[in-house]
């Protein structure tokens, strides 16, 4: 059942539209024509992205669908916020999904009167002993315009060890040359080894692993998808 999990996890991830999210509000990820499609996760934090705007009509629909634990159903809250980028007004809508088999949307509909650069926030419930979450999408049309898709690898960049191994080795360094370096002073290396399924194979300090990178979330267990291994940071 557990491996049964994680390829249908696979296919929802692989059949995404989008770029990958960001942490950062002050580094958002662009959206792209079509769906964009991500899982959100109260562990990890609020998503950013953004697009360009008008001037026109725009229209950003929104949709979540909310997990569970243990097959359990579980209110699970998420708020989109839209604002512009120079931070002179905002407008938020907040959905609440209580299993896979409900699904919220909403619709964020306006007319600009010039190009203007729309932050898009997604934010799940802060903090919590829990861990709640979903799937989210976002489409936007109109008078619209995209950015580009940033350039390299996604996991190149500092994340925060988790669990999964024998040592606590805190923040840990995925450099573009295929090296690792923890703040412990551990080293290693990463490698990707099956681009469609966005899985690495990474060796620090003699342990090697293999991990699944999940957009707004790191590096989690190929074996269990819930377990992250190393959190993506802001």
């Amino acid at each position: 059942m557990r491996h049964l999990a994680t390829i249908t996890l696979l296919v929802a991830l692989t059949a995404s539209a989008g770029s990958a999210q960001s942490l950062s509000i002050n580094s958002p990820a662009p959206l792209q024509a079509g769906v964009n499609e991500s899982q959100t996760d109260n562990f990890t934090g609020t998503h950013y992205w953004y697009f360009y705007g008008g001037p026109g009509k725009v229209s950003v629909h929104c949709t979540f669908k909310g997990g569970g634990i243990l097959g359990a159903s579980m209110d699970a809250p998420l708020t989109f916020t839209l604002s512009d980028a120079a931070g002179t007004w905002h407008v938020s809508k907040k959905l609440v999904s209580g299993s896979t088999a409900e699904e919220r949307e909403a619709t964020f509909p306006g007319t600009l009167k010039s190009r203007t650069k729309i932050i898009v926030s997604v934010a799940p419930i802060a903090g919590g002993l829990v861990r709640t979450g979903g799937t989210y999408d976002i489409s936007v049309s109109g008078a619209v315009a995209y950015g580009a898709q940033k350039s390299g690898d996604p996991i190149v960049g500092t994340m925060m060890q988790m669990s999964g191994m024998t040592s606590n080795y805190g923040a840990t360094k995925f450099k573009a040359d295929g090296s690792v370096l923890a703040s412990t002073g551990a080293t290693g290396t990463w490698k990707l080894f099956d681009a469609d399924t966005h899985t690495y194979t990474v060796v620090l300090d003699g342990q090697r692993l293999s991990l699944i990178f999940m957009p707004g979330r790191g590096l989690v267990s190929a074996d269990d998808t819930n377990t992250i291994v190393f959190k993506a940071l802001k």
